[in-house]
This record gives C-alpha cells, sequence and structure tokens, in this order.
C-alpha cells in the first residue's frame, strides 16, 4: 500500500469518527435541552397554581372547596386526588386540618412519606 493510500484512508477514518462525535454532542445536547424545557413549564405551572392559590388563603375562612378551585384554574386538565394527607392538583400538594382550613402547601407530583 502506497504512503497516499494510508493517509487518505487515515483521514477518512478520522472525519467519520469526528462526524460520529458530533452527532453524538448533538444528541446529547437535545436530549439535555428537552429535560431542561420540561423542567421550566412544570416550575412555571407550579408557580401559577401557587400564585392563584395565594389570595384565596390569605383570607380568614377559606374553605378547602375553594381552595382547590383557585389551584386548578390555571391547571385544569387533571382531576385532584388525596394521597397521605395532600391534596394533589396538579404540581401543588395542598394539606388541610380537620375543620377544613388550609394548613400548608408543599410541591412534587407525590406526597412525602412523613
Amino acid at each position: 500500500m502506497s504512503k497516499a493510500r494510508i493517509a487518505i484512508v487515515a483521514l477518512v477514518l478520522i472525519l467519520v469518527g469526528s462526524n460520529l462525535w458530533w452527532a453524538s454532542q448533538v444528541l446529547d445536547a437535545g436530549i439535555s435541552q428537552t429535560y431542561a424545557r420540561a423542567s421550566q413549564e412544570s416550575t412555571s405551572e407550579l408557580l401559577t397554581q401557587t400564585l392563584a392559590v395565594l389570595p384565596v388563603v390569605a383570607k380568614p375562612g377559606a374553605s378547602r372547596e375553594q381552595v382547590v378551585a383557585a389551584a386548578r384554574v390555571p391547571n385544569d386538565r387533571t382531576e385532584p386526588y388525596e394521597k397521605e394527607g395532600y391534596v394533589w392538583v396538579g404540581q401543588l400538594g395542598l394539606k388541610f386540618n380537620q375543620q377544613g382550613q388550609f394548613e400548608k402547601a408543599i410541591a412534587g407530583p407525590e406526597a412525602p412519606t412523613q
């Protein structure tokens, strides 16, 4: 084999290898951006829900139904459900006492195990 042929084969292999490396970097960046966008949308939804609930819970004597209804306004896609003492409306977990008065709110799709 001549030196020119060896050089061409080596350059072709380097070119293919570098293109594969660039393709993997672009794919990884796209996946990372997708996860970042999903996280931002989830955080934005939670903030919107929290801001909608604040005026309602600030009123003395606000009922459980009023608080849950306020949390559902920005996120009307899912039905609220109860799990481990919290009423979950989207990303927002709402805790009420025995009299139905609001106690606290937490973030996340699942109630804590405490």
